[in-house]
């Protein structure tokens, strides 16, 4: 079936269940009714001057209103570039020279963003965040009804739309200077969305529960795009932050949610935070599956969430330009990495550094062979570089691939460790330092070495009112006793927290940055060190 088709066809088998659950104000939306405002507000971008294959610029905190401008733009056939609220005005300004985009909307508290960024912003009304005065170029649902369509007699909702139209630009964040923007088309999203859920057991009766910002391909694709397809419900809330998760489970039990989609960072604070037996319970009665992705998951955070909330973690393997690529076996897969096999007709391989391919369980950088690739990169200047969907693409991160083809993610390339000309993972090292009493986070970063050209060191985030120096003997005993000569660190280091992306990401960049400026100021509080620690017993 042509795009059209396919949305017309689940809005009709699905108008009257619900899609949306608004949590923030406790009331919902059928297939129908989003249906129709997304249609009218499709119609009012064509009145404002958008046409198909145009852009726009959108800066909206997670809300309902955002759920239906994304697929207004669907229906106009529209490009839609959401920027994160959260980012500097920098980053926004380069994001909007770069995208060009024929509009810019913006939550009417975050039009001054904009502004100062250079750009002149429409502000669009949300239930959290209405408009302070009547303003003629604003855009609020509940007035522009089906006026739009009247008055817009050229336009057609869907018409024109294909599967090689772009539906997004996304700008991620972390190891480059700048957000870099990436393009999917709209057809390769919904074949692989489609292929996913089908693959873990999704349909009409799963409820997800969005807690992550619909800035970011997690928010908006895993969890808005993804339930569309097969018929699914959405609970829409506030991003997930410390303050929120004294609430997490309430708010989840109360709008029936029974799919969760969490990252590491989102386990580890609910697991500090939750005081109470409501969300095990929770958990246990209600919930059907529990997926986890957007960064490492390490076995003891794994292993301490499923035992306390008796949940699945069903982990599985993506990048924003692949789009999901495995899909965690219902077998008995495990081990350190693990995370699935590949979706039908999807290739994984593994490429040593001469790019040669490498056979099966030996270690390498992951290849991945997918029709569902994005269609490219953008450059500065806002054209599309396009990349071919069937070529190999090279992921950039560490793994191996199994004779059954079951693929284990070790590290991403960059974080790779080459100490005397032997390749060192970082995960390896950072799950057996996170056994260990006291300590909430581990990461393991590089520092440069005269003689082997780096060295380890283990940056520990600590429970409160835990000293490193109080338990760096029994960390330094169990790395001795769990890894190999050339995996032990050289030096431990303690800090208050760990930088991270919006996406809970870690960012090992700026993490390295900040450990070789606190070694080179000797700061006798931030090192953790012996005399016999700075040197390996290989020495």
């Amino acid at each position: 079936m042509t795009i059209p088709e396919q949305v017309l066809d689940i809005v009709e088998k699905n108008g009257d269940r619900v899609f949306l659950v608004d949590a923030l104000t406790e009331s919902s939306m059928k297939y129908r009714e989003f249906h129709q405002l997304a249609c009218v507000l499709a119609a009012e971008l064509h009145l404002r001057g958008l046409r198909r294959g145009d852009r726009l610029g959108v800066m909206v905190p997670n809300c309902r209103e955002l759920a239906v401008l994304y697929f207004a733009c669907l229906y106009a056939g529209v490009t839609i570039v959401p920027i994160n609220p959260n980012l500097s005005v920098s980053d926004v300004r380069f994001i909007l020279s770069s995208c060009d985009p024929g509009l810019v909307v913006a939550s009417a508290s975050l039009c001054g963003r904009l502004t100062a960024a250079g750009s002149a912003p429409i502000a669009l009304a949300t239930s959290q965040d209405p408009l302070p005065d009547s303003k003629t170029a604003a855009i609020e649902l509940t007035s522009i009804k089906q006026s739009s369509l009247k008055q817009s007699t050229e336009f057609r909702v869907l018409e024109g739309v294909t599967a090689d139209d772009l539906l997004v630009i996304v700008y991620t964040s972390g190891t480059t200077a700048r957000p870099k923007g990436l393009a999917h088309k709209i057809g390769r999203m919904f074949h692989n969305a489609r292929a996913f859920a089908e693959q873990q057991g999704i349909d009409h009766a799963s409820r997800f529960y969005l807690t992550l910002s619909m800035a970011y391909m997690g928010g908006f694709y895993n969890l808005l795009i993804l339930p569309f397809l097969k018929g699914a419900s959405v609970v829409i809330d506030h991003v997930f932050d410390a303050r929120s998760s004294l609430s997490f489970w309430d708010r989840a039990s109360r709008h029936q949610a029974n799919t969760l989609w969490l990252a590491p960072t989102v386990m580890s604070i609910l697991l500090k935070m939750d005081r109470g037996r409501l969300g095990e319970n929770f958990c246990r009665n209600s919930v059907l599956r529990s997926f986890v992705g957007f960064a490492p998951l390490p076995l003891k955070l794994k292993a301490e969430f499923e035992a306390r909330y008796g949940v699945r973690m069903i982990e599985n393997y993506g990048l924003s330009e692949t789009l999901f690529v495995t899909a965690r076996s219902t077998a008995s897969g495990s081990g350190t990495g693990y995370v699935g096999e590949a979706l039908p007709g999807i290739e994984l391989r593994v490429v040593g550094e001469d790019g040669s391919v490498l056979p099966p369980h030996a270690d390498g950088e992951i290849q991945i062979l997918t029709p569902d690739l994005m269609a490219g990169y953008l450059d500065e200047k806002g054209h599309l570089k396009v990349v071919n969907a069937e070529e190999w693409f090279s992921t950039g991160d560490f793994g191996r691939v199994d004779q059954s083809g079951a693929l284990f993610v070790t590290g991403r390339k960059k974080d790779i460790i080459i100490r005397g000309g032997i390749n060192i993972s970082p995960a390896a090292i950072e799950e057996v330092l996170l056994q260990g009493k006291g300590i909430v986070d581990a990461a393991v970063v590089s520092i440069p070495h005269e003689l082997y050209g780096e060295d380890i060191v283990a940056v520990l985030k600590l429970e409160p009112d835990v000293e490193l120096e109080s338990i760096l003997d029994s960390v330094m005993e169990r790395a001795r006793q769990e890894l190999a000569v050339h995996q032990q660190p050289a030096r431990y280091v303690a800090i208050d927290d760990f930088p991270r992306t919006a996406n809970g990401k870690l960012q090992k960049a700026q993490l390295r940055e900040l450990v070789v400026g606190k070694l080179q100021m000797g700061s006798g509080s931030f090192l953790g060190t012996r005399p016999t620690v700075t040197s390996k017993a290989s020495d």
